[in-house]
């Protein structure tokens, strides 16, 4: 008998640009494929995202839209004295929110409506901030929040890279209170799962699901091309920055004729330059990894999973990358040369620029890592789905 899954996301999911859509497109691909019928609930709350392609996806008689606008009277001073705060570049008030601070109040009516008309066996809530829809499913309706990011974490990351900017970051006993809505707590990788277990009292469901991605056969492709491809999320560009201005010149060094590609909206947010190519959005994915010679990730913080890391692991790409990007990623063969110095950095790239042997060697060992990789993964839903309320 198929399971009914509702999906409560404040993202859409198409076109596939960012980590953050992929990670939804790929879960309800996973769910499909483990003969579930997903419904979608768009908390429309960017006014910016067009959720046509998105509805296509899903599919119009399972999409459904609640307009997330409205916000408490507290909720609303707060944001204004952030704003405030911000244009004046002072630090430190109002710098962690609220779990419920994104969500409109009127989620329950809808939340009550909907569960009356549809009939749920798993209700999925995307991110910690959502989850407050779930006080609103029967009690027969297994809840489960995917975290996707630590949000503990999320204000020194920002301030690791100088962003000052009052993006949604909790405290840790704010974070706990939110996951303790769910039945099943999903993290992206295996350290974050050990800090909700942490947090949360002994013996609460926590498991870790990552990036179930098709895997591509191992390969070297006969290019200089190294490519990143990513959001213009602040981490991403301040990495890339770092990127162009220390290391690129020392691989130019050794290896003139090698060429860095930035694809994706990177590309909105890096000014032109003679030394890289800006491709901006590609319409396949897939060709412009065939293109590379390596993929990097030279992003230095972060929570969650790095997305773009396994994407390029699941195309069989050679990947150089610090040690963050590799996060929660743990395996007995390595799949990419982690460095922390520049010049180290830049060595790992000139050797795989050079050295066919050495290329393939890692090639052949991301698509085994992807292999164990995806099986866990579908485990770890498969028990989530399996698993029945009292």
């Amino acid at each position: 008998m198929k399971k009914r899954v509702l999906l409560i996301s404040d993202t859409i999911v198409m076109p596939l640009e960012r980590g953050n859509r992929k990670r939804v497109f790929n879960l309800i691909n996973m769910l499909r494929e483990n003969g579930c019928e997903v419904d979608f609930l768009f908390l429309a709350t960017y006014p910016e995202e067009d959720p046509a392609l998105t509805k296509e996806f899903i599919g119009e008689d399972h999409f459904f839209t609640f307009s997330n606008k409205k916000r408490t009277a507290t909720v609303f001073w707060k944001r204004k004295v952030r704003k405030m705060l911000e244009l004046m570049h002072i630090p430190g008030l109002f710098k962690y929110f609220s779990v419920d601070e994104k969500i409109s109040p009127e989620i329950g009516a809808y939340m009550e409506k909907l569960m009356k008309q549809r009939s749920y066996d798993v209700v999925w809530a995307e991110y910690i901030y959502t989850s407050k829809a779930l006080c609103y499913v029967p009690e027969n309706v297994t809840k489960v929040i995917d975290t996707v990011n630590a949000f503990t974490f999320k204000r020194q990351m920002y301030e690791a890279v100088g962003y000052r900017n009052y993006e949604f970051a909790l405290k840790k006993e704010e974070e706990a209170r939110g996951l303790s809505r769910a039945d099943h707590v999903v993290a992206i990788q295996e350290e974050e799962e050990a800090f909700f277990r942490s947090i949360l009292p002994e013996g609460a469901k926590v498991c870790t699901i990552g990036e179930n991605m098709p895997v591509a056969k191992p390969y070297v492709t006969n290019t200089k091309n190294i490519l990143f491809l990513g959001s213009y999320y602040v981490v991403n560009r301040e990495g890339v920055k770092h990127f162009i201005r220390e290391i690129l010149p020392l691989v130019k060094e050794q290896c003139p004729d090698c060429n860095f590609q930035l694809a994706g909206s990177i590309c909105n947010h890096i000014p032109d330059s003679a030394e890289y190519e800006k491709l901006g959005y590609v319409e396949s994915v897939e060709d412009t990894y065939k293109n590379a010679r390596l993929v990097i990730n030279p992003v230095h913080v972060g929570t969650g999973l790095n997305i773009k890391t396994i994407e390029a692991v699941s195309m069989a790409k050679p990947l150089v990358s610090h040690e963050v990007g590799v996060r929660g990623l743990r395996t007995d063969t390595a799949f990419a040369l982690v460095a922390e110095d520049n010049r180290a950095y830049a060595d790992a790239i000139i050797t795989l620029l050079q050295d066919d042997e050495k290329a393939m060697e890692l090639s052949r060992n991301a698509c085994a890592f992807m292999k164990e990789y995806k099986e866990k993964n579908t485990r770890a839903l498969q028990g989530i789905l399996e698993d029945k309320k009292d």
